[in-house]
């Protein structure tokens, strides 16, 4: 395989060379982040027209008004797609930004090729709409080459069809929604607080993805992979100290490498925020993980179902209620990577990071924020301008207790599934609430939280490059 990596290194940064296409600019998917863009373009080598910056000011302006304004290192998408600003299925495969920093991998420096874009600059081989696609780094801490190659094709005039694989063997997070992954590799790199787990990933993946104009994506993927736990190789912070660092955990306990066959599948609605109305928005993600199949090791056989809905209300000029509910269940025995995890970062976050797990959850978070209203619809406060903000973070987990069951009437090698039970069980009085202050731009927030019931009432204090959500 090594002698593969020089090859693969030149097919991921051949297409940066190669000519632009045309890409529909009224199209809510279409995105320009730092890493996709020409060599040219970077060093400014090639200054367009005026009046095609008059024509691009134009298709800005227009954009702004057809879609939410998104901020924050990663939640803005300025730097990659990555799980963020991508389909709903992107981590299902390894998700690590080409160059991060992190307690496992140390500094990777990496070049990429992200899966998943309905838009891109160029086409492997001249071919239309068939493109390349992958990963290819090293660790300085881990050692490790890390690398994934595949290939979609786009399908359709209005190439709304996406049929994609992969081979990867690359460093991956289950904990992309809690932080930033390019904010993590800041936080990590100068303060020493990393707060994802990671683990390797190495399979295979099949997929296929839809959308419509606007409001609909829809996918299905299958992959099949092996995990393994992964050990911290580094203590190194430019100003933190090593004690600050958390051992990245197993991912279970009793199993260092697990063998799965998932098969994964999701519907989301308005994906990219597109405005319903000048003043408001939301959007709708759900997901199911199914890996209940005899191709998966047979003490980690489990059906996994997720789902999110996302409010954004401008109800006064510079005024935003921002409102994220997110439940999921699990069915069978699942690893202990892949349960939920509540408290902390991104969570509940006046409470100790990841104190609450269980396979079945609750979570909401509201935000109330205030600041100088834009002139720009979809843009409703400045987001250079300082704001405040009130939040309150409510969750609750619990986890199924397996069913009595005669095992002598199980056929031999056939795995005992718990079955994912309602939420019946649940009451108001069960969740843990957190709630707090924080002031800040569209990519630096101090937020102070406290915990309202279970721990002390000592806040919390976090500073964030992105918003939570």
């Amino acid at each position: 395989m090594r002698k593969l990596l020089p090859l693969l290194a030149i097919l991921l940064i051949a297409p940066i060379f190669a000519h632009a296409q045309h890409a529909d600019e009224d199209d809510p998917f279409k995105r320009d982040p730092l890493f996709t863009k020409s060599i040219n373009e970077l060093l400014g080598i090639s200054q367009p027209s005026e009046e095609a910056e008059q024509d691009r000011d134009t298709e800005n302006g227009d954009r702004a008004i057809r879609r939410l304004s998104a901020t924050g290192l990663d939640l803005g998408g300025s730097f990659e797609a990555g799980p963020f600003f991508s389909n709903a299925l992107f981590s299902q495969y390894p998700n690590m930004p080409a160059v991060h920093f992190n307690r496992v991998n140390g500094l990777f420096i990496g070049i990429k090729q992200e899966r998943m874009q309905w838009h891109r600059r160029s086409s492997f081989l001249d071919i239309p709409q068939i493109h390349l696609h992958g990963l290819i780094g090293w660790g300085t801490a881990s050692k490790n080459w890390e690398y994934a190659i595949g290939l979609e094709k786009l399908f359709g005039r209005s190439n709304r069809f996406m049929v994609g694989f992969e081979y990867h063997n690359a460093t991956a997070t289950e904990d992309y929604n809690r932080a930033g992954l390019v904010e993590t590799s800041v936080t990590s790199f100068l303060a020493g607080y990393d707060y994802l787990d990671y683990y390797s990933q190495e399979g295979i993946g099949l997929y296929s993805v839809y959308r419509t104009n606007k409001w609909i994506e829809a996918a299905v993927t299958y992959n099949r992979s092996s995990f393994s736990s992964l050990e911290q190789n580094t203590g190194y912070s430019l100003f933190g100290y090593t004690r600050t660092y958390r051992p990245n955990p197993a991912i279970d306990q009793f199993a260092e490498t697990i063998d799965l066959d998932i098969y994964s599948v999701s519907l989301s609605l308005n994906p990219r925020n597109v405005l319903l109305s000048d003043y408001f928005t939301i959007s709708g993600t759900v997901t199911a993980e199914l890996a209940d199949n005899s191709a998966s090791d047979e003490g980690y056989r489990y059906n996994r179902y997720r789902s999110e809905v996302k409010l954004f209300y401008n109800f006064e000029p510079g005024s935003v209620l921002r409102w994220r509910m997110q439940a999921g269940g699990i069915s069978g025995d699942a690893p202990d990577f892949k349960q939920f995890y509540l408290g902390g970062i991104g969570t509940l976050r006046g409470s100790p990071y990841k104190v609450f797990s269980g396979d079945r959850m609750l979570l909401s978070n509201i935000e109330v924020q205030f600041g100088r209203p834009s002139n720009r619809i979809g843009e409703w406060i400045r987001d250079y301008n300082l704001h405040i903000l009130f939040f309150l973070d409510s969750g609750w987990t619990n986890s199924l207790e397996r069913r009595d069951t005669n095992l002598s009437d199980v056929p031999e090698n056939q795995t005992v599934l718990t079955p994912v039970r309602d939420f019946s069980d649940f009451k108001f009085a069960d969740l843990q609430h957190d709630a707090g202050i924080g002031i800040g731009t569209g990519v630096f927030r101090l937020e102070l939280a406290w915990p309202l019931r279970t721990f002390d009432s000592s806040p919390t204090l976090w500073l964030r490059l992105n918003p939570t959500f």
